[in-house]
Formats: C-alpha cells, structure tokens, sequence
C-alpha cells in the first residue's frame, strides 16, 4: 500500500533553487535513503514530508492510514521536561495509558489497579513490554529525570526512543547515528532491518545504509533518481552511469574536433546551408561537461614531521571520581592513523584535548615533538562570521598550500577538492547549510598544512561524498591522524589501529581495524555470569505485575510455538516438488524460529528477575 507520494517539489532559499521536480513515492515495507551532498537539501525535504516546513511549489500527498514519527538531526529538547513526558508525548489513548502506569507503577495509588484492568481489555501489554524493551537497549531507565540534565549523547538517546516507539508506521529520521556510540548504532541498526515499518531517513554511516535500506534515493545538482536496492546496488548502478556517461562525453568531443575542423575552413565552405551544422556544433559543445581541478588527486602534505611525534608517559586524568585513563604511555610513529572507540563520557575527547595541550592532565608528561603542527577537527565547529565570503574565511589561513612533490595548490582549489564549487566561493557562510559549515571548517584545518590530524566524530554532518574524499585524503597523508568516531565504514578505511576506551580508566589496544576489533569481540565476549559486579551496580529489580503476568504464562506460549515449528517442519519434509509452496513454507519455518528464540529469551530473563 502506498504510504505518501510526492510530486514536483520544489524549495528556494532566497534566489538559490535547492531542488525542483522532485518526485517519487513510498510504499508500506520501504526502507529508504536520501542521499547527496550538504546542501542539497536532504533535511529539508525530510521536514517538509513530515509537514514541518512549505514547500515553493509541488504537491506532497499523505495516505490517511500513514503516521509519521519523525526525528530531527538536532532535535529540540526542552530542559525542564522529563523523560516520561517527553518519551509518552505522543496523544495516543495507548500511549496515555502507558505513561500513567508508568507514573503509578511505583506507587501504593488505588488508580493502580484501574489503569492495569484498562491495559488488560485492551491488550496493551506486548506494547508497553515493546516500549520497556526500546528503553531499555538505549540505556534509559530513570523516567523522572529532566531532560535538560542529560548529556547530548543520551538526550539524542531519548529522542530516538520516542520515534521508535510512538504508534505510527513510517520512521522519518534525519542522521539517526550523530552522536551514539558503536554499541547503539549496531542495535539500531538491527532494529530497522526487523522492523514493520517504513522508513525514510538521512544518513552518512554507508554500512547502515547497505544493511538497513532496500531504497535509495540521490540528490545530485537538483536531479532526483531513485535506485531499487541497498547502498552497494545503488553504487554499482551509478559506476555504470558514469562510465556510460563517460563514453558519451568522448563521443561527443570527438563529434566536436570534426565539426570545430569543418568550422575553420575557408567561409566559402560555410554556406547558408551549413548553419544547421554550426548550431549542432554549439549544442554539443554546451553538452560536454568539461572536467575541472575537481578530479586532480591531492597527495600528501609536505609539512615534515620530526623524529619524536608525540610521547605520552604515565598520563591520568579524572573527573571527580570518574577515573577517565591512568598511568597511560604511548609513542606515536610516523604515518600512524590510530581510531578511538568506546561508550560516551569514556574520555574519548578529553584525551583529545591532552593529546593537543589543550588541556592538562592530572598526572603524567605528555612530550610534543617539536616539529608536530595539529589540525584539530572538533565535534562543534568554531563559530563562523555570517558575512564573510567563503573564500575569505580560507583565505585568513592561507592562500596557497604547499604539496610535498613541490607543487602549490591555491585555496580555490582545496575548495573545489572539498566539492566547494566555483559559484559558491564568494557565497556569505550565512547562506550556507550546517553540513557545509562543517566542511568549510574542515578544508580551514587542512589548509593550515598539519602534519598530525585529529578528527572528533568527523563524520557528523558530513555527507557521504565529502567522507570519500576526506578518505582519499588520510590514505594518502604522510603524517599521523587520530579520528574519534562511531563510524565503522570510515574507520576500517583510514585506521590501522585501534584504542578502545571501556571506562573507568580502562582501554585496550587493538593492532587492526574496527571490524577486526568487533569479530573478536563477538568470539571472545563474555558470557553474562562471568562479568564482573561493579560496586556501582543497581540492586537487583523485582518482576512488575505485568512481568510476572507474562512469566505465569510465556512457558505455554513456548508449547505452542515449538508444537507449530514441529507441524510446519512435518510439512516441509514431505512438501513434494512445489518449489512455490516449499518456498513458503520455509520462510514461515524461519519466522517462527525467530519468535521462538525471543520467547525463549524473554523466559530466561524473566526467570532471572523471579
């Protein structure tokens, strides 16, 4: 069933088109993408869809049936609500009614009872256990909480939950991954590929992309084409586009060196009836897209790093009682690209700021070489004077950097390279989105010729196209980088190394890449008895009424499952050679296989908390 159909849309700002004509639809079961660079205007079409923001023109059309969640890339959190409120917002009487027994579930209230006999006629049990169960994968189990107290991290946490859970069957979500460590972009990950609902969202994490997305949709200079597959079909037809497309420009300028011949023979052979050929040779002459510095490659920076990079001897630092690292040593070699993972607020970025100087640690020495030059890429970019032009704000740093083959690249080029185009260089930054402010703040600390980078969660706001390029870039910078970051994709191309910060003081050092690091985590992972009490742990809870009702009855419920996987396995075995009907029933075998799993795990949980 169609959910939404979009036609022509169109949206301005200002006298700059962002795009035009954009149609295409969205069928219950999709999961899709936009794709394209900043700019281009993939937060706003996913605003105005959700009925956020106009449209200049076009028509968006809704399926009654169609409930939209939408989550914004930053969305608003008012401080002085709490969780509860803001995860229960919705005004569903479902929702309502959860929330309220949520707020009783605590207490000794007479509207107790009441509340859990409205919950039992209308059967709201699997929904509210649904809702615990999202809550509880994000980490969020204090409801009373304001949620102007919790860090960005988990205020993103909270605001994902409440997309996820509301009653509604099409997930609008725009860079669902900024700001969540590893472990919750996996879950997520997970959670939209098992899903019933549709989902239109914005990403840059291309492993979630190819895992999640079973259509892609690409914005690319106003043109909008839809790809029916994952993030690896969508790139092997666009391959194929391009070099097609490639063939034909050769085409075309072989067409053109014929016909400019032709053009330059004496004007007795340029009749009145030649002009037909003339005009032909203009047009094809607009059609070629002529290549540009746009597709030179940018080698490595020739700043020269010296024999001693940066020695870290015995660093500790601590916030309060929160021990972030102790007695750390490390001597960074030359070429090194070293990736940092681990939970949010396990010292990811403070050790950032000691490795820099920026800040001190409590004990240790951290020795910085002499000829060491950082770019610091941080998480909130500086901020950026409105007014000044593009060009300017790059040009205060440097207007030539020098490359170490000798040549000299001008910032319009670095520009250019960082998909700036030559239009947009005498742009106020003002006019620019957020995604290309971050940009133009990564090109400025490029430009500056570091020979040792440090990138904090780079990829947040940064399109795909810019990621590629900024990959191109630290395969072939002979300096060192340090990139913190939650993106796995980009982390297996640029890191050779790992840190993982697992809190409280503690990390390891793994010599490989992050997939690496998490296919030995899966073989070696610890099974749940033998993990270690930490003296900070909660008491162990006892089972809600709803819990204990659900225990009394899920061993039946187990019964029944197993006796209908036996039914359908007999069935199968003796299904004779209707490939169609064996197919089938395959497919429900393997569904009921999965039920049976959860239930089984939910059985073992509950029986934990008896």
């Amino acid at each position: 069933m169609n959910l939404l159909s979009i036609e022509k849309l169109k949206k301005n700002y200002g006298d700059r088109t962002i795009f035009e004509n954009v149609t295409f639809g969205l069928n219950e079961g999709d999961k899709a993408a936009i794709i394209g660079i900043n700019g281009s205007g993939k937060s706003t079409l996913l605003k105005i869809i959700a009925g956020l923001e106009e449209s200049d023109g076009g028509n968006v059309a809704v399926n009654k049936t169609c409930i939209i969640n939408y989550l914004a890339q930053l969305p608003d959190v008012l401080p002085q609500v709490s969780v509860i409120d803001y995860i229960f917002k919705s005004d569903t009487p479902t929702m309502r009614l959860i929330k309220r027994y949520e707020q009783l579930c605590h207490t000794d209230s007479p509207e107790l009872h009441k509340v859990m006999s409205e919950l039992d006629s209308k059967n709201a049990w699997g929904y509210e256990y649904s809702v615990k169960s999202v809550l509880g994968e994000l980490g969020i189990h204090d409801y009373t909480i304001k949620m102007g107290e919790l860090s960005g991290g988990m205020a993103k946490k909270v605001s994902l939950a409440q997309a996820l859970i509301d009653e509604g069957n099409l997930l609008i979500l725009d860079e669902p991954t900024n700001h969540l460590d590893i472990d919750t972009v996996e879950w997520l990950q997970n959670h939209l590929e098992s899903t019933k609902k549709a989902v239109l969202l914005v990403t840059h994490d291309r492993y979630f992309l190819d895992s999640v997305c079973n259509v892609i949709f690409e914005i690319d200079e106003g043109k909008f084409t839809r790809y029916d597959g994952n993030y690896s079909f969508y790139l092997e037809k666009k391959a194929e586009t391009e070099a097609h497309e490639q063939r034909r420009q050769e085409r075309l300028s072989n067409i053109l060196r014929n016909e400019l011949v032709w053009l330059r023979r004496s004007p007795k052979a340029r009749t009145t009836k030649q002009k037909a050929r003339i005009d032909r040779a203009a047009v094809i002459q607009d059609s070629i897209v002529h290549k540009t510095e746009r597709d030179l490659e940018l080698k490595t920076l020739g700043r020269r790093l010296g024999g001693k990079i940066i020695d870290l001897k015995n660093v500790s630092k601590a916030y309060g009682d929160k021990v972030l690292f102790r007695n750390f040593s490390y001597s960074f070699k030359k070429g090194e690209k070293l990736g940092i993972a681990g939970a949010n607020g396990s010292g990811k970025s403070t050790f950032l700021r000691v490795l820099t100087g920026e800040e001190q640690p409590d004990n240790g020495i951290v020795d910085i070489g002499i000829n060491t030059f950082f770019g610091v890429f941080d998480q909130h970019s500086k901020e950026l004077d409105p007014e000044m032009k593009v060009i300017q704000y790059i040009e205060e740093t440097a207007k030539n950097i020098k490359l170490d083959n000798g040549l000299t690249l001008s910032a319009t080029l670095m520009l250019e390279r960082f998909l700036f185009p030559k239009d947009s260089h005498y742009r106020p930054i003002g006019k620019l989105s957020g995604g290309e402010k971050r940009r133009l703040h990564l090109v400025n600390e490029l430009i500056k010729n570091p020979n040792f980078i440090i990138l904090d969660e780079p990829t947040n706001d940064l399109d795909i196209q810019t990621l590629s390029v900024l990959e191109d870039f630290l395969e072939d910078f002979g300096g060192c980088a340090v990139v913190v970051s939650h993106d796995r994709y980009f982390m297996d191309r640029v890191c050779d190394t790992m840190f993982i910060f697992k809190g409280d003081g503690i990390f390891e050092h793994f010599p490989g890449s992050y997939s690496n690091w998490m296919e030995s985590r899966n073989i070696v992972k610890e099974k749940p008895s033998e993990k270690k009490e930490s003296p900070k742990q909660e008491k162990k809870r006892k089972l809600t009424y709803a819990e204990k009702k659900e225990y009394e009855g899920i061993e039946a419920e187990i019964n029944v499952l197993e006796g209908e996987l036996a039914d359908l396995s007999a069935e199968l075995e003796h299904g004779g050679s209707d490939y169609s009907r064996l197919t089938d029933l395959q497919a429900k075998i393997e569904a009921k296989e999965m039920e049976l799993l959860e239930k089984m795990e939910r059985w073992e949980y509950l029986s934990g908390l008896e």
